[in-house]
């Protein structure tokens, strides 16, 4: 007979309700009727939450739960008599797990919190995933010592296994967007990330072949290969996910390219196989079947995007081909007349893409007169250079076969561009200068120019003054202007130096053109003392020191009698070899020859700018006697010091004597010599016993 109090106490419960048909006396709780008054307390509060509540009692800790319990414990523990069972019993495939926190609760009386817990244990027939939160608390009886615990436990499982998958697709948006190379990397990336999934068993990549499919990656061996193969076969042909028991294969479009590969899923045997875990499988398999064709798409755009990149980067190559064709075409090697020295510098835009139409150029017209030309046509690109040349040609033309002045010239090329038909596109600035000289007056000659539009020459004379020659200045070419030209005219004697350049010399952003003319002026200051080719060298040097925005063109005349560059000297006197070094005849050797004879001049306390210097000339030097000694196959290097005097001798096989060379446009090298003009306190040559010469170079501090 059940005692009143349980009667009342199971009442409202389903559970409850069979608790009563339970043979409590065989139990180590014994009949209800004898349990304590702690216990009935505890029990009474079990019957009547509806949260899922369960208690253990006694030395066995047996087992008495809710109606909201059952659901967590399952149907199978439940029928096999969980209710008044020994804990350790019910719960044996994860008593590993729980038991040391009953052990603890029992113990020391502190309660537990354990949130989100993932538990594997058998509820439905098989051992399946359950994720719980729940809280162990101390029982006391009567007496106030603890008997029992009390488990209040919430299941969150759903939540975390919703979160869980929610995260792993998110991976795969990420994966499919992030490996757009190839399919093969696509499908690696995916199968790594589903690799990490507990609610994947299996992935499987499947990419088409010409035989079929091939296996691209996979996270587990297949049970049944051949049943798989006819899976993704079938889904294939049929364009539409195949489910076969706990597999799930996807077909994977590729647009236009039809079916290129499949995606093969098998459910986990510890998840409850079910119309949402499922459909869980399917979403996996069409998030990387979108991102597949995503993918794909993005390949052909951006295949798309490069194959116009290589088509424009080919018509710009050729426009620049062309264009660089044209503007050296047009960059001659000015003549050399007898009574004048001519420097020509071309310099293109740091932007190679940017073919601009300036130009230089320099001629000896039949009655005998040198002409210098300098201009700039409007524009950056391959119309710009066309017209160039053609401005350049007219004007080269009509000013070798006419011995009018500079204005008439310009008249004459303004009156052919518009008679041409060749428009505003031939807008262009030019300076057009004519040197004029009788036999009996080579001392002093006269110069007219006459400007179109063009930035104003400058004249150095030979004293050092520099003198901008600010004049009346036309209109540019192009305009079809009926205003007469003005010719202008400047003295120039032995050792002066005229000057014209293009805009990009002097334009600057942020910087006015009145400033940098101020710049122009500085940079020629002492200009007098240097051959015309250091001088035009130091002028782009010091005025554009970097990569310009826009091409310049320079030419600069110099009438005869400034002094050469010497390139024959008396030998110092021999004060005694103080080291030698033997170098094989090739440019290779250049820097170890550097190297050596910076060390021996750091050994005699030289400073660092002397060093540079050394240095410098010696790379000169011995690449001179390597390129220009034919019969040599060993040079010799030899370093002598007195003080703080060194000097730095290369010895060669053959006879003929270094040879400065202009460096204009169009000639290769011929500013060694002169770098070791510049840099050293003195330098020449001498021939040598029985054959062969010494060039040397001295230096102090």
């Amino acid at each position: 007979m059940t005692a009143a109090w349980f009667v009342a106490a199971t009442e409202l419960s389903d559970v409850g309700r069979e608790a009563r048909d339970v043979a409590w006396d065989r139990t180590p709780l014994g009949a209800p009727e004898t349990w304590s008054t702690a216990l009935r307390h505890v029990v009474q509060l079990c019957f009547s939450t509806r949260f899922p509540v369960m208690l253990v009692w006694g030395p066995d800790l047996t087992l008495i739960y809710n109606d909201a319990y059952r659901d967590i414990l399952g149907e199978v523990k439940h029928r096999a008599g969980a209710l008044g069972a020994p804990a350790a019993e019910v719960w044996a495939e994860l008593w590993d797990e729980v038991g040391p926190l009953f052990d603890h609760v029992l113990r020391t009386g502190e309660p537990t919190w354990t949130e989100d817990k993932v538990l594997y244990f058998n509820r439905s027939g098989f051992v399946e995933e359950g994720v719980f939160t729940f809280s162990y608390s101390p029982l006391l009886d009567d007496d106030g010592s603890i008997a029992g615990v009390l488990d209040i436990s919430t299941e969150t499982t759903q939540q975390v296994r919703a979160a869980r998958r929610l995260a792993v697709l998110d991976e795969l948006h990420v994966a499919t967007g992030a490996h757009v190379e190839s399919i093969q990397t696509l499908g690696t990336a995916v199968v790594k990330v589903l690799d990490a999934s507990v609610d994947v068993a299996r992935a499987a990549f499947y990419v088409k072949a010409d035989h079929g499919f091939d296996l691209l990656a996979e996270t587990a061996a297949a049970t049944q290969p051949d049943v798989e193969h006819g899976l993704v076969g079938e889904a294939a042909h049929g364009g539409e996910p195949v489910v076969a028991g706990a597999t799930v294969v996807t077909p994977l479009q590729g647009g236009r390219q039809g079916v290129v590969g499949a995606l093969v899923l098998e459910a986990s045997p510890r998840l409850p196989l079910g119309d949402e875990y499922l459909r869980f499988l399917s979403v996996v398999g069409a998030t990387v079947a979108s991102g597949l064709r995503s993918t794909l798409a993005q390949r052909e755009v951006v295949a798309a995007l490069r194959e116009r990149a290589n088509r424009l980067e080919r018509e710009a190559a050729r426009e620049r081909a062309t264009s660089l064709a044209l503007q050296q075409a047009v960059l001659s090697t000015p003549p050399e007349p007898d009574h004048l020295q001519l420097a020509v510098r071309y310099q293109p835009a740091a932007d190679d893409l940017k073919i601009g139409g300036d130009w230089y150029d320099a001629f000896v017209t039949r009655d005998g007169a040198t002409v210098l030309v300098i201009g700039d046509v409007v524009g950056h690109d391959l119309y710009a250079a066309v017209t160039m040349s053609q401005i350049r040609g007219l004007v080269r033309a009509l000013a070798y076969d006419h011995d009018g002045t500079p204005a008439e010239v310009l008249r004459r090329v303004d009156d052919a561009v518009q008679g041409l038909s060749l428009g505003v596109d031939a807008l262009s600035t030019v300076i057009v200068a004519r040197i004029e000289q009788v036999a009996d007056e080579r001392s002093v000659r006269t110069l007219r120019w006459s400007s179109a539009g063009h930035p104003p020459p400058v004249v150095v004379r030979a004293d050092g003054e520099v003198e901008i020659l600010w004049r009346r200045n036309d209109l540019p070419l192009g305009l079809g202007t009926e205003r007469a030209r003005t010719d202008h005219a400047v003295e120039i004697a032995v050792g002066d130096t005229f000057m014209l350049y293009t805009d990009g010399l002097v334009e600057q952003r942020r910087v006015g053109l009145q400033e940098r003319l101020v710049e122009l002026t500085h940079a020629l200051a002492g200009a007098h003392e240097r051959d015309l080719d250091h001088l035009a060298d130091s002028v782009l040097g010091q005025m554009v020191p970097h990569a310009a925005d826009d091409d310049i063109a320079m030419v600069a005349v110099r009438p005869s009698g400034a002094a050469p560059v010497t390139t024959l000297a008396p030998a110092p006197a021999d004060d005694g070899v103080e080291a030698e070094c033997r170098l094989a005849a090739e440019l290779a050797s250049v820097a170890q020859a550097r190297h050596w004879v910076r060390a021996r001049a750091a050994e005699r306390g030289a400073p660092a700018a002397v060093l540079a210097a050394v240095e410098m000339a010696t790379s000169e030097l011995v690449t001179n006697a390597v390129r220009h000694a034919v019969s040599t196959r060993t040079i010799v290097l030899r370093f002598r010091g007195e003080g703080p005097a060194i000097r730095v001798e290369v010895c060669d096989r053959d006879t003929a004597g270094p040879q400065p060379r202009s460096g204009r446009a169009g000639l290769p090298g011929g500013h060694g010599l002169h770098i070791v003009d510049r840099v050293s306190r003195a330098w020449g040559w001498h021939a040598t016993p029985g054959g062969g010469k010494v060039v040397w170079a001295s230096f102090g501090w």
